[in-house]
């Protein structure tokens, strides 16, 4: 979108819903189809034709060169003398070799594709047309790409959630509640020489999340167990709990049961972390906040965000005390909740 379209868009000259629709929508599939069908990867050793690049990936040289010209109208492609290059932010976030790399989270996006499209169907009826979980169960790649997107989350954020949260200084043992990829596990002990962790998990998350912490080295320190916290046990004798992005899959009542049950797991002085989407951002509803939880109506019959309101007093009435609420910045979307197991 150019500058004169924003400036007529503000100035209620041009009709903004068609531009939040038709350009949204298209934007958002053309990024999409470019990762998916490897452009920036390939071309991240260099400048490619539309011709060569059709020869690599085998795919018509019509519809790649339309698409290439749309991915650079769209800013992640440059275009000179009729060959394509990658821009500087799809070099950054969509080349796998990348330490800031989100191809990951893009692919699990496209796998919700079709669900957001019986968004009106799931508002009409109050539950979703499908349950992403057994889609999940039925498609291991999308398994995959949804466990990895989730990494692909946690790299962006976790250095400033480790460098917010301080743990006890007795803190010796963490417990990953719905961790999967373990990568939040993994950053704490890098963070604690002393500190081990246990992630909890369905088995194929927890099948990918072994790949991630033998790649980062870490498999000594951060172990796995197949399970589900919400029936099965979960331990005791734990200094810090981590939920991150657990709590919006699930209804209140399990919630307020999950609260309880890490507080009867941590140990006194133990601290409980959680990271969220919540419907407000400080005093004010966030957007994405409000988006992801037609999301969640859209794919799980079971959760929605929640206010930092709500869930504080899930974890006040579970006995926790010192809430506090941290807003990270690096993902504007996602807050911080602390609080701790008095002594």
């Amino acid at each position: 979108m150019t500058l004169a379209e924003r400036i007529l868009i503000r100035l209620g000259i041009a009709p903004k819903p068609m531009f939040d629709v038709a350009y949204g929508i298209g934007k958002a599939k053309t990024i999409l189809v470019g990762n998916k069908l490897g452009i920036f990867e390939k071309l991240s050793g260099g400048p490619l034709s539309a011709q060569e690049l059709a020869a690599e990936l085998d795919i018509s040289e019509y519809g790649l060169s339309l698409l290439l010209d749309a991915l650079w109208g769209v800013g992640y492609l440059e275009r000179n003398q009729g060959k394509y290059k990658n821009a500087k932010v799809a070099q950054k976030w969509l080349v796998e070799s990348s330490p800031q790399y989100t191809g990951n989270l893009l692919r699990h996006i496209d796998d919700l594709w079709e669900s957001i499209g019986w968004l009106d169907e799931a508002v009409k009826a109050g539950k979703p047309v499908r349950n992403f979980y057994d889609y999940l169960s039925k498609h291991p790649t999308a398994w995959r790409n949804y466990t990895l997107g989730q990494r692909d989350i946690a790299k962006a954020i976790v250095g400033e959630i480790v460098s917010k949260v301080k743990l006890p200084p007795q803190a010796r043992t963490l417990l990953d509640l719905g961790g999967a990829h373990g990568y939040y596990s993994v950053a704490f002990c890098r963070k604690y020489p002393d500190l081990t962790a246990l992630v909890i998990d369905f088995e194929s998350p927890v099948a990918i999340g072994q790949e991630v912490v033998n790649q980062e080295g870490t498999d000594e320190r951060v172990s796995f167990k197949v399970g589900n916290y919400i029936n099965d046990d979960i331990g005791s004798g734990y200094d810090v709990a981590l939920l991150s992005s657990i709590v919006h899959g699930d209804p209140p009542d399990t919630n307020i049961a999950t609260m309880k049950k890490v507080y009867g797991a941590l140990n006194p002085g133990g601290i409980i972390v959680i990271n969220e989407i919540l419907s407000y951002r400080g005093k004010k509803e966030s957007e994405s906040g409000l988006l992801f939880a037609l999301n969640m109506l859209v794919n799980t019959p079971r959760g929605k965000a929640y206010s930092y309101d709500v869930v504080r007093g899930w974890l006040r009435d579970a006995g926790f005390t010192s809430i506090r609420r941290v807003d990270l910045k690096r993902l504007p979307a996602y807050s911080l909740l602390l609080a701790t197991r008095p002594t």
